[in-house]
Order: C-alpha cells, then structure tokens, then sequence
C-alpha cells in the first residue's frame, strides 16, 4: 500500500519546499518518511538499513516556532536550526525520488538555495533556460519541452531531452543532489578497517531478526510494491 489509492488520503499532496508554515512541514515529513517506509516490496519484513534512514530523518523533524514569532513562516531543522526540510531531508527525499511536484525549475531553484544544495558557481535559472554548473546547460525547446547539453570528453556535447517542465525540474533537483557512490560502494576499502567492525556488525544483524519480529515492526510487513516477495 502505497501513498495513492489509500481512500482519502489519495488527495494528499507532497507540499512543495520551501514551505510557509510548521503544519506543510510536518506534513513533508510525515509523507517522506511514509514513502521511505514503501520502497520495499510488500510481504518483506522491515530491512535494518530502511530502519536506520528512517531514524536519522526523524533527527531532523521541523520544530514549532518559538514564542513570539509573528504568523505562519517557514520552520527550522530541530536538528541543524536551518530552514525545514534541511540539507539532510531534501536531500534524501530527492535523491529517494519523493514526488515533489516542483511546477518548473525555476520553483526548484530557491528550495534548493535555501539548505544549500545550489550548485551554481555563476549560473542562472529562467522561465526558459537553466545555466546550472560548468559543462552543462539547458533551454526550453518547442511545445516546452527542455534540451540539456552535457560537455563531455573531448569538449563533445551530450544531448538529452526532457518532456515538459515538471520532468525539467524534477531532473534538475536531482542532478543538484545526486549523493553519488557512498563508501565503502565501488570504493577501494582497507581490509584490517572492515574486519574491525565485521564481527560487531554480524551480531547484529543476529538482533535485528529478532527485533523485525515484533508487532510494532511485523505489522508493516504488507506496506510495500508489488513482488515476488509478496506472493
């Protein structure tokens, strides 16, 4: 059971960064961490790593104004007192795929400002085109659709085309924050440093089969796509 197709809540949309006020920021919140909770197939217990992520997210949950604060505004990082969602939660919910719907990439841009994510040295963003890092650029071609020319090797420039501009800043947010390849994944490690944690690690591994049993966890054993696992 996904976002969609639950009653009601199939009219709930993902609010989009930056956000006005605590209540769209709880709402972000609830929503990513509900669709964190999803990207395993239906039928398979709660994975250790999924466990983790979700915890570490919750870390950086909106906090309520403080006293005094005048009106709705945008709300802070409780961990990182920065503007919610922080560097950690957009990046996740983007790098994750969460369906923000960002109408255009110049909507994009200040979210992504806001937490740092903003990888322009000297760029811009526009109705109509997108100067964004060195080597790279895109503009609005005929019925809006975008064309990214990527300098590759040699100076040869790469062509990819996106259909509209929901799909523009979509691939906008998360070329921005692509976390690349975490260590130790297609890392060179050190032997003696990965056997100095393997032994702790396994143990518990041994605790969370016991832990995943219990009805706080198996209940959201059916949450999840379809898969071979759900059969």
């Amino acid at each position: 059971m996904g976002l969609a197709g639950q009653g009601s809540d199939s009219m709930v949309q993902v609010p989009v960064p930056p956000l006005g006020s605590y209540e769209s920021g709880r709402l972000f919140h609830r929503l990513l961490q509900l669709f964190l909770r999803d990207l395993k197939e239906a039928g398979q217990p709660v994975g250790r790593h999924q466990y983790l992520l979700g915890a570490v997210v919750q870390l950086h949950e909106p906090a309520r104004a403080e006293d005094g604060d005048a009106g709705p505004q945008q709300p802070r990082c409780a961990c990182c007192r920065t503007p919610y969602p922080c560097r950690t939660v957009l990046g996740v919910a983007v790098s994750a795929r969460l369906p923000i719907p960002w109408a255009s990439p110049a909507a994009v841009a200040p979210a992504l400002l806001d937490v740092g994510l903003d990888p322009r040295p000297s760029g811009e963003v526009t109705a109509d085109h997108v100067h964004w890092v060195r080597g790279w650029d895109a503009r609005r071609v005929a019925q809006g659709s975008w064309e990214i020319g990527i300098v590759v090797d040699r100076g040869e420039v790469e062509t990819l085309s996106v259909p509209d501009d929901a799909a523009m800043a979509r691939y906008l947010a998360a070329a921005a924050v692509a976390l690349g390849s975490p260590y130790p994944y297609g890392w060179a490690e050190d032997a003696a440093e990965a056997a100095a944690v393997r032994t702790a690690a396994h143990e518990q591994v041994d605790d969370w089969r016991e832990q995943v049993r219990l009805p706080y966890l198996d209940m959201h054993r059916e949450y999840g796509a379809a898969g071979d696992a759900a059969s």
